[in-house]
């Protein structure tokens, strides 16, 4: 009998070691959570391409219900407006490095035009082209680009070579929440360029037949008061692309019916 209650005994004491082990002792830190799913490559890629930070963008906001319009550039020097393109059928312009021509978007269509103004020449067509969004830092040949979206509901993304007007697909990772975030992102029109911010604000203003309303396209820079650069005053403008040198914005102006 005794040897029986030794044997329990021992049993008891190495049970309750074992059971110490598994045991936190009083306030240890918790567990660090799982790390959320990402896609470093897609990010570092995106990144690299002008306007497009890692900062949570706007995906709807003010601006959103200017579809196609006319194209205009403002001076940021001098504080002037003009349009570059008549008609109202131009979305999603962005400036080429170096020469500051415009590409943009006219139906599948991808044009070009002189950033003085001038004529419209044909690029090439693209199926399913939803929006142009800037040019590569490191590499002016390339444009990144939205296409509609998958059987997955999801957009679509390309990289558009100039030189070749072939689009190359660039995936990500739709179970990914920084990747998503960084797709709404390009599908916002909030852009950041070094310490420049443009972004699109609802503005109103009391007339006789009552409020009107419209959006206008802002620049602000850090440490400064926000400047309305598009001067719309009662046309709805947005989908604003700044150019490479910080001299020009290119915007799409919606003229009131």
């Amino acid at each position: 009998m005794r040897r029986v209650v030794l044997g329990l005994s021992l049993a008891l004491v190495l049970g309750g070691a074992a059971a110490g082990q598994n045991q936190k002792p009083p306030g240890a830190a918790p567990a660090p959570a799982p790390a959320k799913k990402q896609s470093p490559d897609f990010i570092d890629k995106v990144l690299k391409f002008l306007g497009i930070s890692d900062s949570p963008g706007t995906l709807k906001g003010p601006g959103d219900e200017v579809v196609r319009g006319q194209l205009w550039v403002a001076d940021l020097g001098s504080q002037t407006t003009h349009a570059i393109a008549s008609g109202g059928s131009y979305r999603s312009p962005v400036f080429m490095p170096g020469s500051n021509d415009i590409l943009a978007l006219s139906g599948s269509d991808v044009v070009r035009f002189p950033a003085g103004g001038g004529e419209m020449k044909k690029f090439s067509s693209i199926a399913g082209v939803t929006k142009l969004v800037g040019f590569n830092a490191d590499d002016p040949d390339t444009v990144l680009i939205l296409q509609s979206g998958d059987a997955g509901g999801h957009p679509r993304i390309g990289l558009l070579s100039v030189s070749t007007a072939k689009v190359t697909p660039l995936a990500y990772d739709a179970g990914s929440n920084a990747d998503l975030q960084m797709v709404e992102n390009i599908e916002g029109w909030t852009r950041t360029y070094g310490d420049k911010q443009i972004y699109v604000r609802r503005q109103t203003k009391q007339a006789l037949s009552g409020v009107i309303e419209w959006s206008d396209v802002f620049l602000k820079a850090d440490g400064q008061t926000p400047i309305d650069v598009s001067q719309c005053n009662g046309a709805n403008c947005g989908q604003p692309s700044l150019s490479a040198d910080g001299r020009l914005l290119v915007f799409v102006k919606v003229e009131p019916e």
